[in-house]
């Protein structure tokens, strides 16, 4: 008896000390933000003030002590994000997290990002050379002084190698990659046109309608695809597994919105900015103030680069960027020599594959294996056949940043941070050649406008849209469409410009096939509701969150008129009815209009294309808008082909038929999912956003509830979903970042980057920024009194 009441008081003192030792786990790997800190590599001090929401203001006396302590602040929150970053750049993620990466790093190392970087960083210019070697120290010098690391390295057993300057160059060229809108798109239509017809592709091939907006009002540039050559091919089918979802970090719904005096309360240019991403958990930007030698600059740090990235403010000028959705990827199907397999063929006869070997070191409980990796490289690019999904035998990948001169993004994205001029924007993004954006631009002089950045490539014939065949010369990139002749605008005559990933309609030539549209036509009706009334920072974050689908009020009328007498219909149909098409979360209707919609897409193509390019690929949220746009094409064709469906031959169904049988299947997955009272179908209870920790599969508590929030893909305050099964309705992309500013008064200027600015758990900068950002609230920039926040940190010099 005695033993069992000392094991029962050994259980009970566990129990007690548990919560205390947990939450001692983690807090003690937190850092302070007052005081101060003596650290080897600085020349002078610099003083750090942190806001209330955990936002960095750095004063330093000059730009090499400004990069090290951005480094060090950066590492000290984010080690262990810009650690997966770098690792993945260098495709060595299976030496820190096993076999379940290994074919993620398949994949980079056949394209070849960190040889990229390695030659990148070689050719760079010297103050930016600078710039990251000062950045490199300061990661450097937290790594080499932390007393306790981040607790992700104590559960995956690792410790974080020395940081190099090219693993700041190959974060942007990852982030370059997953700007790039056809890498999956273009062999999705091959796969289409393989299985369905050439008829079926050509209603599907993506095009920009004639009556959608344009940035500039012009009419949207014509082209005509020509014949398409891969359509003859022989494509074998998927080889092997491909990489999941860790470039899907795409900007599918992106916007930003500035008003010239002339519309304004205040009489100065207002300006706000959302880029929008899928979330990361910590947030994928790091918002911080950095002012020492030319720099006086706030706004969204890519972890893991020196600088301030495609949203900010210095004062002078302010800056958003949104996708530029170019195609600057095309797939080549190669033809081997049947005698030579290291051989393939060009219009010249047989050439020899380049090639690189490479081993992969992968992490086996407490060991490692090495696996060799042969890469084949063709004159158009990396084999990727083996680590792409869908990609054809044989398939070359050619992308313009493994191809242009002085990839220089890093270079230009510094120099616009220093930029006080239209002129001087201009002129530093001409260094932006890999990361295909278009940035708003407004500055305290009044002035607004715009710039697209890239390296368009100008082929021999045809759009990029498909793989064509390697060997007979006739689709080959002949050079790259040069800077000067990039879209661009400034002070347009109307006084205002706005960007949603539409087109700009001031280029003759050929872009791209994936521009949007829809919250382009919706940012008109709202300047068409305002009249005569003046705009202030208010209304523009308004603007920013406004939740009316276009895409509703299209279909609204067509599917009132279509179930007038249907039956098993009403509550939808009623519910629908007196909605005024917001996608709240408050609201059913929404709900109901949003499984709607996604019925009517698979009940109209699913027939054409096949079950499994429709489930794998056309509805996963990254594609969504290729059946959306094809069902816009045939909406006031209500007898058109795809509406019939192919399993019923001896039954024609038209658009009507489509409306009621997808309505009454929306009404089934709501009751399966919601129950039966409509009442209770808030689209707040399945549209959420979720906020995961990298291990947080294995970790939960590091990941955050999820947070009900508003929108879709339609709407400004965008919310693309995801329709899962197992969790419909998942919000997979918004705005990560968000950013307002009103010219005349600087010092109210505002920022949001949920869900905060801390990668520890535990941080009281862990989360705080969620339920803001969710709310349509940003926090207080601070970048003009910054200096009396009195949260004080110093670095001092050794």
């Amino acid at each position: 008896m005695k033993t069992v009441k000392y094991l029962l008081f050994g259980l009970v003192i566990l129990v007690l000390a548990a919560p205390p030792l947990y939450h001692l786990f983690f807090r003690i790997a937190l850092p302070e933000y007052a005081g101060g800190l003596s650290l080897e590599g600085l020349s002078e001090p610099v003083e750090v003030h942190t806001d209330e929401f955990g936002i960095p203001h750095v004063f330093a006396k000059n730009e090499q002590d400004l990069f090290f302590a951005q480094g060090y602040l950066t590492a000290r929150e984010r080690l262990f994000q810009m650690d997966l970053a770098r690792l993945a750049g260098r495709g060595e993620l299976s030496s820190v997290l096993g076999e379940v990466t290994l074919e993620k790093d398949k994949f980079l190392r056949t394209v070849g990002f960190y040889r990229r970087a390695q030659e990148v960083m070689d050719s760079l210019p010297p103050r930016t050379a600078q710039a990251i070697l000062d950045y490199t120290r300061g990661v450097n010098a937290y790594i080499e002084t932390v007393e306790y690391l981040p607790r992700e390295y104590l559960f995956l057993g690792a410790r974080p190698q020395e940081w190099t300057p090219e693993d700041s160059v190959v974060i942007t060229l990852l982030m370059s990659y997953s700007l790039t809108r056809s890498k999956k798109i273009d062999l999705v239509l091959h796969q289409i046109g393989q299985k369905a017809g050439e008829e079926v592709l050509a209603a599907l091939i993506p095009s920009y309608p004639e009556f959608a907006p344009t940035l500039t009002g012009a009419k949207p540039a014509s082209f005509d695809q020509g014949p398409q050559e891969a359509m003859l091919t022989d494509a074998s089918s998927r080889k092997g597994p491909g990489i999941n979802d860790f470039f899907d970090m795409e900007i599918p719904a992106s916007n930003w919105m500035i008003f010239s005096g002339s519309w304004t309360k205040s009489g100065k240019p207002l300006f706000a900015g959302s880029p929008d991403l899928e979330p990361t958990l910590p947030a994928l930007f790091y918002i911080m103030h950095l002012n020492g030698g030319d720099y006086n600059v706030m706004g969204g740090a890519l972890p893991g680069c020196p600088g301030i990235g495609p949203l900010g403010f210095n004062g002078d000028i302010a800056w958003s960027a949104v996708n530029g959705r170019g195609d600057e990827l095309d797939y080549f199907i190669e033809k081997t020599n049947p005698d030579e397999p290291g051989q393939y063929l060009t219009e010249d006869g047989y050439k020899d594959f380049a090639l690189i070997s490479e081993t992969i070191r992968v992490k086996d409980e407490d060991e490692f294996k090495e696996l060799p990796l042969e890469i084949k490289v063709s004159r158009h690019g990396p084999i990727i056949s083996e680590v792409m999904p869908l990609a054809p035998e044989n398939c070359a990948m050619q992308w313009a940043a493994l191809n242009i001169e002085k990839p220089w993004d890093i270079h230009g994205l510094l120099a616009m941070n220093r930029a006080s001029n239209f002129d001087e924007f201009r002129q530093a993004l001409s260094n932006v050649k890999t990361m295909n954006l278009n940035l708003g631009y407004a500055d305290k002089n009044g002035n607004i406008g715009w710039q697209f950045t890239a390296s368009p490539p100008i082929r021999k014939s045809g759009g990029g849209a498909l793989p064509v065949p390697g060997w007979t010369g006739r689709h080959e990139w002949t050079g790259f469409i040069p800077f000067e002749k990039l879209p661009f605008d400034y002070n347009p005559e109307k006084g205002y410009t706005a960007s949603f990933n539409n087109e700009p309609g001031n280029a003759p030539y050929h872009l791209t096939n994936y521009y949007l549209f829809e919250r382009a036509i919706r940012f008109d009706e709202i300047i068409r509701e305002l009249g005569d009334q003046k705009v202030d920072q208010s209304k523009i974050m308004e603007m920013q969150t406004d939740t009316i689908s276009v895409v509703a009020k299209r279909w609204k009328p067509l599917v009132l008129e279509a179930c007038e007498n249907a039956e098993g219909v009403n509550e939808c149909r009623d519910l629908i009815k007196a909605w005024n098409c917001g996608v709240n979360v408050d609201s059913c209707a929404a709900t109901v209009f949003n499984v709607f919609y996604y019925k009517m897409m698979e009940n109209t193509l699913r027939d054409e294309v096949g079950d499994q390019i429709w489930s794998e690929e056309l509805s996963q949220p990254y594609l969504y808008y290729v059946p959306d746009l094809a069902l816009t094409k045939i909406l006031h064709d209500p007898d058109h082909a795809f509406f019939d469906d192919a399993g019923t031959p001896t039954v024609k169904e038209n658009r009507n038929d489509i409306v009621i049988r997808s309505l009454k299947q929306t009404k089934e997955v709501l009751e399966d999912l919601l129950g039966d009272d409509p009442a209770q179908w808030q689209w707040g209870r399945v549209h959420q956003m979720h906020f995961n920790h990298p291990l947080g599969s294995k970790l939960p508590m590091l990941n955050l509830k999820p947070i009900p929030t508003q929108g879709s893909h339609h709407t400004i305050n965008s919310g693309f979903w995801d329709w899962d099964p197992e969790n419909p309705f998942r919000m997979r992309s918004g705005g990560v970042i968000r950013m307002a500013v009103d010219f005349s008064r600087g010092d109210k200027a505002t920022i949001v980057s949920p869900p905060g600015q801390s990668g520890h758990y535990l941080s009281p900068y862990y989360a705080n920024q969620a339920q803001l950002w969710a709310e349509g609230r940003q926090a207080p920039m601070h970048y003009t009194d910054a200096k009396s926040l009195a949260q004080i940190l110093t670095l001092n010099p050794i």
